[in-house]
């Protein structure tokens, strides 16, 4: 006879097996994809690992509970003087949660913006060695400036905030 679980027996299951194997928060590093801040205060990521290939290898859903994001969010700007936002490479401590009507997630406890900075200055080496190698890094240098700038030119929307404070 053939042994038949329901999709709930089956997801306590997994959810049992993945407190059994993953009991405590860990730390693990990821890149955001998406982040969108709730109404509530919450705030929902997807987090995805890219090969060298920058393919994505692995995917996941992150949730940072609206007491919690509260404290990050500052602490994490204070420290980088950048938003979390999309693109940003990042070290959180999570805890690995499956729920049975919303599936597995990972709930973020804690960040570390040291990581994040390093991740950004070892992107501007990147680029600036590419422009190096480009052969326009030091482009600009070759132009004279005048003494006194004669001319300004702002390049922005008419509506933007900088170009009202211009």
């Amino acid at each position: 006879m053939k042994n038949v679980l329901s999709l709930a027996e089956l997801n306590r299951k997994v959810q049992q097996s993945i407190k059994t194997a993953l009991p405590d928060a860990c730390w693990v590093k990821a890149e955001i994809t998406e982040l969108k801040e709730n109404s509530s205060g919450h705030c929902y990521l997807e987090l995805v690992e890219k090969g060298d290939d920058e393919t994505i290898i692995a995917k996941a859903r992150g949730i940072i509970w609206s007491y919690t994001y509260r404290m990050l969010k500052p602490y994490f700007y204070s420290a980088t003087q950048q938003y979390l936002d999309a693109g940003l490479s990042v070290l959180i401590q999570v805890v690995a949660e499956f729920h049975e009507l919303y599936g597995y997630s990972l709930v973020i406890k804690d960040i570390d913006p040291a990581y994040t900075v390093g991740e950004v200055a070892l992107q501007k080496t990147k680029i600036i060695n590419q422009l190096k190698a480009e052969g326009v890094y030091d482009m600009n240098r070759g132009w004279e400036l005048a003494i006194v700038p004669q001319r300004i030119a702002v390049i922005s929307s008419r509506t933007a905030a900088g170009y009202e404070d211009f």
